[in-house]
């Protein structure tokens, strides 16, 4: 193996640690993607599981790769899996991932690359491969013991908790405004009723479709408009706001040509709506901005507040389960939030960091890949 391709086996490293401590898919497939990409200097990498067939469950996209490659087809993955064969699909290395035992896989890692892999970083991909087969089994084993079921139940509980919250105040203000014969302010009302509980039902959906599939988070990919989405993800929030009287405020602001994004939507719409809540949590009665642009070849998604700001000693915690920085008071909540949203948006080859942090306010940024053109 030349020395070049040797100084290049840190991320495997980092992968078999991840491996060896697995408890959460959402938490370990995006390391994968990202080490496998880093290995082989990859533009992209994605990992699919069989889950009743091919299943995009984590993508990694390389800084500055451009437009994302088209994903390979999932009828060809579904051969590479049943052939248990490497084989190069559309400009794509596919490699599955084995099973434990017997024969069969249970997935497929997909690399894209400019440049054709050497014999020798075909086998990298393999060592890979298994290292995520590992990973994934300690991940199968360890979901169900006493601290993966409380943090899952916590992670359950806070998912529901914010849009739960957007019903009852909605039910709360029909019912005032019935009283005193405001129709408008009902009709307003039971809007938002009617869009939060399409919210709930899509989680509780999507949490079967985890369950079925042993844990973790599927993603279905299509183009996201993230400018509509934050608007709607700001109507409940500036109605709780005007009903309580809090004087918090919310704007949206698009910049003139950014591209559509590409991920999950229920899964992204979890993100969005969790960094505005936060600040409308812990900046009440000031502007909530949000700001979507273009970004180093992706989409980026700024949200602003005028709250206490994080402290620097905490940046890192606030990311990590059950950590809260030491500015939250007595706001409710485990601290799951951005461990969560981060987990989401490294799934999604993206990326969820503190742009900046101030005792006159935080912004929490986002970015996703750009949507693949259409094919003419």
């Amino acid at each position: 193996m030349d020395l070049q391709l040797n100084t290049r086996l840190d991320p495997l490293l980092d992968m078999a640690r991840a491996a060896a401590g697995a408890v959460d898919r959402t938490a370990f497939l995006p390391v994968v993607a990202r080490g496998i990409a880093e290995v082989l200097e990859a533009d992209a990498c994605e990992v699919w599981l069989d889950v009743g067939g091919p299943t995009l469950s984590a993508l990694h996209r390389a800084p500055g790769s451009g437009a994302p490659p088209r994903s390979p087809e999932r009828r060809a993955l579904a051969e590479v899996m049943a052939e248990a064969e490497v084989a190069h699909i559309d400009g794509w290395l596919c490699v599955p991932l084995p099973q434990t035992a017997g024969t069969g896989t249970r997935g497929v890692i997909a690399l894209s690359r400019s440049v054709a892999p050497s014999a020798e970083e075909v086998t990298l991909v393999e060592v890979a491969a298994t290292l995520a087969r590992l990973g994934l089994d300690a991940a199968d084993a360890g979901r169900f013991d006493a601290d993966a079921r409380d943090q899952f139940l916590a992670l359950l509980g806070h998912d529901l908790r914010a849009p739960l919250s957007n019903v009852r105040v909605g039910a709360q203000l029909a019912q005032r405004n019935l009283d005193v014969g405001d129709m408008d302010s009902v009709r307003k009302a039971l809007t938002i009723i009617e869009s939060q509980s399409g919210r709930l039902l899509a989680r509780l959906e999507a949490l079967l479709d985890a369950v079925a599939a042993t844990g973790g988070w599927l993603i279905k990919l299509e183009p996201l408009d993230l400018g509509a989405m934050a608007a709607a993800s700001i109507e409940p929030f500036a109605l709780v706001a005007e009903e309580k009287a809090t004087g918090t405020t919310f704007d949206v602001k698009v910049d003139a040509g950014t591209p559509l994004a590409r991920g999950d939507a229920g899964q992204i719409a979890r993100v969005i709506e969790h960094l505005i809540d936060n600040a409308a949590k812990y900046a009440p009665g000031k502007p909530v901005n949000v700001r979507i642009h273009a970004s180093e070849g992706g989409v980026r998604l700024d949200v602003t507040d005028r709250g206490p700001g994080i402290r620097p000693e905490d940046v890192d915690r606030v990311f990590t389960p059950f950590g809260r920085g030491r500015n939250t008071g007595d706001k409710e909540g485990y601290g799951l939030g951005l461990y969560l949203a981060r987990n989401i948006a490294r799934s999604h080859g993206g990326r969820l960091w503190i742009a900046r942090t101030s005792p006159s306010g935080t912004t929490m940024s986002l970015t996703l890949p750009v949507a693949a053109e259409p094919s003419p």
